[in-house]
């Protein structure tokens, strides 16, 4: 009898608890949490935003705009090595230092 209790209370528990992230779910503005998780699942390149404004000015019809558009399309092929990390990259450094740690042998 004490058995059946103890289910029936945690039934009702489980219950209680799915009803309030329901609600919570229902409730929720995601929109914002969207944008920045996929601000760090996929950073903007800097040097992709300097291309294409490169691209736009030597595109432009005025000479002088040419200049300062090759200018930033040079320093965006030159910053392509400094693109954020992406979790992904950090997962992946994080498990080849894992690695790299359990094979010493003290």
């Amino acid at each position: 009898m004490q058995d059946k209790k103890v289910l029936q209370s945690a039934a009702e528990s489980l219950v209680r608890v799915a009803e309030t992230k329901s609600d919570v779910a229902g409730k929720t503005e995601t929109s914002a949490l969207a944008r920045h998780v996929e601000g760090l699942t996929k950073p903007k390149s800097p040097s992709s935003t300097m291309k294409k404004a490169g691209v736009a000015l030597i595109a432009a019809p005025d000479p002088v705009t040419g200049v300062a558009g090759v200018a930033l399309l040079a320093s965006s092929f030159a910053l392509k090595n400094k693109e954020p990390a992406k979790i992904a990259d950090i997962a992946a450094e994080t498990r080849k230092i894992l690695r790299e740690i359990q094979s010493f042998r003290i």
